[in-house]
């Protein structure tokens, strides 16, 4: 009997593997077919199901999370009552209803269960809509993510998040996936049907990672660091947010800039590369530039500065300075070294604090020493710190799971 009900419905319908292949998953929740043989599966239905997991690839995950919703939701529902009641209210409803008015009325009379499950349906592409209409820097502020978990986190969406443990993480996005690698080996592929409109990768402190987008940008991402960006760039612009250091190698598009916003500047390119240090903890925004130009404004002053290979911008209490900087000592992270040139000793304590993860503490009468010297940051940091006590004249003891630096005369 049942065969025949479904064999009825496909008929009916005249429903085929390609009609599916480009469902996602609110669709499939609105779709009679899919509801009736999910909850009671039959032979031909099985068959029908089976061959479209075979044939369409694009949207398999879009399918599986529908059914794992229905199911998850009508789990304690069974029985031919239910399912007769359903299949007498689908004919009903074909001949009667709205396909958004029919998927209601279906899911209303089978239990307050699916009427649960369309309370979630709606709830979730109401939310999707919400996110998708903010803009980078408004998603940025109310979707806030703190970066003191141990592990890198992806946040692909409200239900998807990847815990990376590899202290240098590697992540690339094409036209189809996104790419996580380990060791120079893809370890996990990941469709682009999982993802919301905006993710987040949340860099912790001692952690790094390597992002690749869609357009060809690469970006470094330091430790304690916050980045967001569209899984699919706009037409007419390129655009993220960060919270803390990154340095990018921007592709050039000339009619689509790539903008980096961050909680007090913007940053516009066409196609450069350049470092970035905005941590909303400390009291200044830099920009140091290595090539091309960029062009850099904010909220709070309509003028726009334009910066040329070897400058540095600095903004600090609403104003913005600019000096000729060796580009080369604030990217040298990125090979792993730390190069500083008549720098503070807390500026480069805080720089380490970050990288390494470790709680450094520098006592106020040797803060304001200005050091120069090369730090090999592959090396541990009680290493890191020797080398900081022979170019300098201070000491460090570790206790209580703190580093604490202190003048040694």
């Amino acid at each position: 009997m049942h065969d025949i009900k479904t064999k009825r419905i496909v008929m009916e319908t005249k429903k085929t593997v390609m009609y599916y292949s480009s469902f996602t998953f609110e669709d499939f929740l609105q779709d009679d077919y899919f509801i009736l043989s999910t909850i009671n599966p039959t032979n031909e239905s099985e068959l029908f199901w089976g061959n479209f997991q075979k044939e369409s690839k694009g949207n398999i995950s879009e399918f599986n999370k529908a059914v794992r919703c229905i199911k998850d939701l009508n789990k304690d529902l069974s029985g031919d009552d239910i399912e007769e009641k359903i299949w007498r209210d689908i004919q009903i409803s074909i001949n009667k209803r709205s396909k958004k008015n029919r998927i209601f009325y279906i899911i209303s009379i089978a239990a307050a269960g699916i009427a649960l499950f369309l309370f979630f349906r709606i709830f979730i592409s109401t939310d999707v809509q919400e996110t998708n209409s903010l803009s980078i820097k408004a998603f940025a502020e109310e979707y806030t993510t703190e970066t003191d978990a141990s592990e890198t986190q992806l946040i692909l969406s409200d239900h998807k998040t990847v815990s990376l443990s590899e202290k240098e993480s590697v992540i690339s996005y094409d036209s189809a996936s996104i790419n996580i690698s380990s060791n120079e080996t893809v370890r996990d592929e990941i469709s682009k049907n999982e993802s919301s409109a905006f993710n987040q990768l949340i860099v912790p402190k001692g952690k790094r990672s390597l992002l690749t987008l869609t357009d060809g940008t690469k970006i470094w991402v330091n430790s304690g660091t916050r980045l967001v960006y569209p899984v699919e760039f706009k037409t007419d612009k390129r655009e993220i947010f960060v919270d803390g250091e990154i340095f990018l190698d921007v592709k050039s598009e000339k009619n689509r800039p790539f903008i980096v916003q961050t909680g007090n500047i913007n940053i516009q390119v066409l196609g450069t590369e350049f470092n970035v240090q905005a941590y909303s903890s400390d009291s200044h925004n830099r920009v140091m530039l290595k090539s091309g130009s960029v062009k850099i404004s904010s909220e709070d002053n309509n003028k726009e500065i334009m910066l040329q290979p070897a400058d540095m911008y600095e903004f600090s209490n609403g104003k913005g300075t600019i000096a000729k900087v060796n580009v080369n000592l604030y990217i040298s992270w990125i090979d792993g070294f730390y190069i500083c040139e008549n720098e503070r000793l807390d500026v480069i304590v805080t720089w380490l604090s970050r990288y390494y993860g470790k709680e450094i503490i520098v006592s106020k009468n040797v803060a304001g020493l200005k050091c120069n010297g090369k730090l090999d940051l592959k090396n541990n940091l009680d290493d890191v710190l020797n080398i900081v006590k022979y170019i300098t004249p201070v000491d460090y003891i570790f206790e209580n799971e703190k580093y604490l630096i202190t003048d040694k005369r």
